[in-house]
């Protein structure tokens, strides 16, 4: 079969290569061919160029630098929605996919019936071998909706509540029911919100049964999470696109916080005014 793989990039010219190197690799091994879809913000280190001298037949989708991650992703998406495809894989390029990484994935999506599951990769740190990014399952749903437990892989696939856009696999069936990320988003929350939305209509979301790749977790150095920083600066960083810009944490909070929605908005700049973030 032949799927859709959807990336975003910006800047990252040879890690965004190396990707795509990995990507070639798990495919031929899982017999696997592909139509990349990639949506380039606005890079200026001539990443589209090396790309399509890597895969020639590869969609550029060129953005002017306003879009990241979020909204990048959704045009990619997009633009492969158009055309007929069994599954679109979504890939960060800052995460290297394993030799197994497609079998693993396709693995999990045939455990259960056609179009039951999206299918997110469990992804490790290069060096410590720990859970970076994956699945996670709720603490308390009805009180703390946005809390969860990291869930690392077992032996066999695992149902989750909520995912991370570094690997995930979409059956096209459950890609039309539930449509693409939402561009509301500016940056980040957009996969988190495709996950929540995707429970909600009682589609599961499974973990592949081992690591599909690697990827370091994302320093908090320099964001709003960094309590070595000055309060006024940490305020200006939550409020940033890479932070909690207020019309996606209100979008978030309003469609996935129950009755007690405001108090959760809130809650997320009151941390870190009182420093509990």
């Amino acid at each position: 079969m032949k799927i859709a793989v959807l990336m975003a990039c910006y800047n990252r010219r040879n890690k965004t290569v190396e990707c795509l190197e990995h990507l070639a690799i798990t495919a031929k091994r899982a017999g696997v061919e592909y139509k990349l879809f990639l949506f380039d913000d606005g890079s200026t280190d001539n990443t589209a160029e090396a790309v399509l001298s890597l895969v020639s037949d590869a969609v550029i989708i060129r953005g002017d630098g306003s879009y990241f991650w979020n909204r990048s992703m959704n045009r990619a998406f997009d633009a492969a929605l158009q055309v007929d495809f069994p599954a679109y894989l979504l890939l960060n390029d800052d995460t290297m996919l394993q030799p197994d990484a497609i079998s693993l994935l396709l693995t999990a999506r045939d455990s259960v019936a056609p179009d039951e599951a999206i299918v997110v990769g469990a992804i490790s740190d290069p060096e410590t071998g720990t859970t970076t990014y994956g699945g996670a399952r709720y603490v308390s749903p009805r009180f703390r909706p946005f809390l969860c437990t990291v869930v690392h892989p077992g032996p066999t696939p695992l149902d989750v509540d909520v995912m991370n856009g570094n690997v995930v696999l979409v059956p096209d069936g459950i890609a039309r029911r539930l449509g693409n990320f939402d561009p509301v988003f500016e940056h980040g929350m957009g996969d988190t919100d495709y996950s929540m939305r995707a429970r909600k209509l009682g589609i599961r979301i499974l973990l592949t049964a081992g690591y599909v790749g690697v990827c370091s977790r994302n320093s908090l150095k320099g964001t709003h999470r960094d309590r070595a920083l000055p309060l006024q600066q940490r305020l200006r960083q939550i409020f940033s696109r890479k932070g909690l810009p207020w019309r996606s944490w209100l979008t978030m909070c309003w469609r996935h916080g129950g009755v007690l929605w405001p108090v959760h908005f809130m809650w997320g700049y009151a941390k870190v005014i009182l420093g509990r973030a």
